[in-house]
């Protein structure tokens, strides 16, 4: 295996105030009455902006549902999309993929899988990888033969009703497999109605933008200058190397700056570490990461069992103190 990791994600963290940058907070994943959802497009829409959200993707099943279908407040970016289901050739159940910033609708279950990533990209797009717990992938089987997904769903309300929600465990055997790193979201996949209060505003990605044009959430969310949750707020990492010339192992330590925080994991390709401070709520923390590790992405856990979930960073190309 090669020394290095293969990425091209960006800290969110690096990019400053002082140079326009914003946190922008959206839902990329929710259904209307245009497939198995119980609300209209526009009272969807009206939720999560009434929420303070900035953006959303109404992700029908098979169907785009169209901007101009809808009245969109000024200040709210919604992005087209759907969530496509081609046949899965490589033997298991048929594929859930997000799609984002597509404009022509597909015929995607009469279509290759690869076939339908390709299209998706010809179009501008980006696709990921929907809740793979709940929908039984096996990551070598069924996701490693295929090119051009942007990432993962990590966490997912609606499966989280179904004991599925969180997809961590596919989300790291994807990157060990492939050795390279994925940025990941969080989503509802909404389709109840608001007042059954069951799978809306529980998940969500925060994109750091200069604009909140569909084009800069989009160009966010594959960068990787985001990260997700379902409460924490993340609001600065910072790695840096501290072995010293003719160690054996490299070794690297983390600052973490968060809300309030009972407990760090700091995952990685070489199992992982955490920090506490013995049942203290804290926000900020600074800890070694394992010796050798490739990569580390960061796992913060609020006081009430809330998580939120950082990108991972490669840790292959620091440099010494």
């Amino acid at each position: 295996m090669s020394n290095s990791t293969e990425s091209n994600l960006i800290s969110p963290f690096d990019l400053t105030a002082e140079e326009g940058y914003k946190w922008v907070k959206g839902n990329l994943h929710t259904h209307t009455t245009n497939s198995d959802g119980k609300p209209s497009p526009q009272e969807r829409l009206d939720g999560y902006a009434n929420q303070g959200y900035d953006f959303l993707c109404l992700s029908d099943h098979r169907k785009i549902t169209r901007i101009d279908s809808v009245d969109c407040p000024d200040n709210f970016t919604l992005i087209e999309g759907a969530e496509l289901h081609p046949d899965n050739p490589f033997g298991g159940l048929k594929h859930h993929f997000l799609a984002l910033n597509i404009h022509e609708d597909m015929d995607s279950d009469n279509m290759p899988p690869q076939h339908v990533i390709d299209n998706v990209r010809e179009q501008g797009g980006i696709i990921w990888l929907a809740h793979p717990h709940w929908s039984s992938v096996n990551i070598l089987r069924d996701t490693v033969p295929l090119t051009g997904l942007a990432g993962v769903e990590v966490f997912n309300t609606t499966c989280r009703c179904a004991g599925r929600g969180e997809s961590s465990i596919h989300w790291d055997d994807w990157m060990a497999l492939e050795n390279r790193i994925y940025p990941a979201l969080a989503n509802d996949d909404s389709h109840a109605l608001e007042s059954a209060k069951r799978d809306t505003y529980q998940g969500w990605t925060m994109a750091r933008v200069k604009d909140t044009s569909a084009q800069s959430i989009v160009d966010a969310l594959e960068k990787g200058t985001t990260y997700s949750s379902t409460g924490p707020e993340i609001h600065d990492i910072q790695i840096r190397r501290i072995d010293q010339e003719g160690d054996e192992r490299t070794q690297s330590e983390a600052t973490v700056r968060c809300s309030e925080a009972q407990r760090i994991f700091a995952v990685s390709d070489t199992f992982g570490t955490q920090y506490t401070e013995d049942g203290a709520i804290f926000k900020t923390a600074t800890f070694p990461l394992r010796p050798n590790a490739r990569w580390a992405r960061f796992e913060i856990v609020g006081p009430h069992g809330a998580k939120a979930w950082s990108n991972p960073f490669d840790l292959t190309g620091l440099k010494r103190s």
